[in-house]
C-alpha cells in the first residue's frame, strides 16, 4: 500500500496513522512536539457522539460579536492587537452566519460525528490506550431552570440530528452526580458519549502502538515540503530531509503554515483555549459535564479536576493570559460542593490553539492541486471528539476507497 508520512502528533495525526496502519500502509509521524503534547493535552476531554455537538455559527452569533470586542472577561473575547490580522476569517464567518448556513453546517457535521464511539473502539481495542477512556456518557448543565428552558430550541435541534440525550429534572441529577450543588438544578444527559481521563497519555498510547506496529516518531520541526511534479517528495525539517511517498497534514493551528508552504492558502484560524486544573481534590463526579452558559467543561482525571473552556482570539504566537484560566475557575468553582473552598495555590494553568475554518467545519480531503497530499484538520472544539473518526475516514480515502462519506462540505478551497 505504501509509505504515508502525518506532519502532526496529536490525536488527529496519531489516529490518522493508526488507521493507516491498519488499512496495510507504513506510517511515520512528524511533529515539533512529543506525541500529545500540542492543543491534544489539554483539551475537555469529551467524545461526544452524534447532534450532541452540533453549535455552528448562525445569526445569533452575531450579536454576541460587540461583546468579543469589548469583553476582557467574557467567555469570548479577541484582542485588539490582533484584530486587523484576524479580520479575514472573521469577515468569512459573519457572512456565513445565516439560517440556511447554519442548517447546511449542522447536516455536514452530524453526519462526520456519526460513529465517533465505534471509531475510538477500533483504535484503543486491545490496546493500553483504552484503560485512558471512560464509557459513562457526559452531561450538559445548567445554573437556573429558566436557562434550561430557554435551551429548549438546542435540545430540539441535537434531537432532530440524531441525538441521544435525557432531561434531567434536579432529583434525577442529584442520584446520577450528588457532587453537583444547587448552582446546577437542572442537566441533560448524553449516555452515548465516552470520554477520557487524560487526553495526552491517550494521543501518545495510539502513537506508541503505532510505533510498536512498526511506524516511526519524529520529533522535528517542519520548515519546508518539497514539491516535485506535482507531488510531494520530501519533508525539510530542523532534523533533516524526510522522503515522503504520501503526506497527510494533520497539524492542528499551524496546518495553515504547512500547506502555505506548498503554494496553498486556507483560512485557518485558532480559538485559544485555557483550563485550570486542581490537583488531589476528592470528587465524586464519574464523568465531564459541559457548562452551556459559562462555557465550561469540568471532568475529573487522572491528574486532577480539570476546568476547561473560553475562546480567545489572538493567534498562534500571541502572550498567554492565564487570567483567561483563572476566569474560568472564578465562574466554576461553585458548581461543585468539592471545589466551594479548596485551596487553589496548587492549582496548574495551561493554553492550546484549537485549530477553526470559518463555518466551524473541519477540513478532510485532498490538498487542492497537490497530489498525493491530504488534509485532516480543522476540528474547532471538537478535535478530540473526531479524532479517530477522522483517522479512519482519512484512511479510506488514502487507501482510494470510498469513506461513506459526502466530504464537498470540509473541502479545503471551499472560501
Amino acid at each position: 500500500m505504501g509509505h504515508v508520512t502525518v506532519i502532526g502528533a496529536g490525536i488527529v495525526g496519531a489516529s490518522c496513522a493508526r488507521f493507516l496502519q491498519k488499512s496495510g500502509h507504513e506510517t511515520t509521524l512528524i511533529d515539533r512536539l512529543e506525541p500529545g503534547m500540542g492543543c491534544s493535552f489539554g483539551n475537555a476531554g469529551v467524545i461526544s457522539g452524534r447532534g450532541s455537538s452540533v453549535q455552528p455559527p448562525g445569526p445569533d452569533l452575531l450579536r454576541d460579536i460587540p461583546g468579543m470586542l469589548f469583553g476582557s472577561d467574557a467567555t469570548v473575547t479577541i484582542r485588539w492587537s490582533y484584530l486587523l490580522r484576524f479580520m479575514p476569517w472573521l469577515l468569512a464567518m459573519t457572512k456565513g452566519c445565516t439560517s440556511a448556513d447554519k442548517q447546511r453546517t449542522a447536516a455536514a457535521m452530524s453526519d462526520l460525528l456519526a460513529g465517533t464511539q465505534e471509531a475510538y473502539d477500533a483504535v484503543v481495542r486491545d490496546t493500553p490506550a483504552d484503560a485512558f477512556i471512560r464509557r459513562n456518557g457526559s452531561l450538559g448543565i445548567y445554573r437556573t431552570e429558566e436557562q434550561f428552558q430557554a435551551d429548549a430550541g438546542r435540545r430540539e435541534a441535537n434531537a432532530a440530528l440524531g441525538a441521544v440525550q435525557e432531561e434531567l429534572s434536579t432529583e434525577e441529577l442529584r442520584q446520577l452526580e450528588p457532587s453537583f450543588t444547587d448552582a446546577v438544578p437542572r442537566a441533560v444527559y448524553f449516555p452515548m458519549s465516552y470520554s477520557t481521563t487524560n487526553p495526552s497519555l491517550l494521543t501518545r498510547a495510539i502513537a506508541d502502538e503505532t510505533v510498536v506496529a512498526g511506524g516511526q516518531v519524529i520529533q522535528a520541526d517542519v520548515t519546508g515540503i518539497r514539491i516535485e511534479n506535482g507531488r510531494p517528495t520530501a519533508v525539510l525539517s530542523d532534523q533533516g530531509e524526510h522522503p515522503v511517498d504520501k503526506l497527510v497534514v494533520a497539524a492542528g493551528a499551524f496546518s495553515n503554515q504547512v500547506a502555505r508552504m506548498m503554494g496553498i492558502k486556507v483560512l485557518l484560524d485558532t480559538e485559544r483555549g485555557y483550563h485550570i486544573e486542581v490537583p488531589e481534590v476528592e470528587t465524586r463526579l464519574s464523568r465531564p459535564a459541559i457548562h452551556y452558559e459559562l462555557a465550561c467543561g469540568i471532568n475529573p482525571m487522572t491528574t486532577g479536576l480539570r476546568f476547561a473552556g473560553t475562546v480567545e482570539f489572538a493567534g498562534v504566537d500571541g502572550v498567554e493570559n492565564d487570567d483567561r484560566a483563572w476566569s474560568i475557575w472564578r465562574r466554576s468553582c461553585g458548581l461543585l460542593k468539592e471545589t466551594q473552598s479548596v485551596d487553589d495555590h496548587f492549582a496548574t494553568v495551561w493554553m492550546g490553539c484549537r485549530p477553526t475554518m470559518p463555518d466551524f467545519r473541519p477540513v478532510i480531503g485532498p490538498a487542492p492541486g497537490v497530489s498525493d497530499c491530504w488534509f485532516a484538520f480543522g476540528h474547532q472544539h471538537l478535535g478530540l471528539t473526531l479524532g479517530a473518526r477522522t483517522g479512519e475516514i482519512v484512511a479510506e480515502i488514502v487507501s482510494g476507497r470510498d469513506p461513506g462519506l459526502d466530504l464537498a462540505p470540509f473541502r479545503a478551497d471551499r472560501f
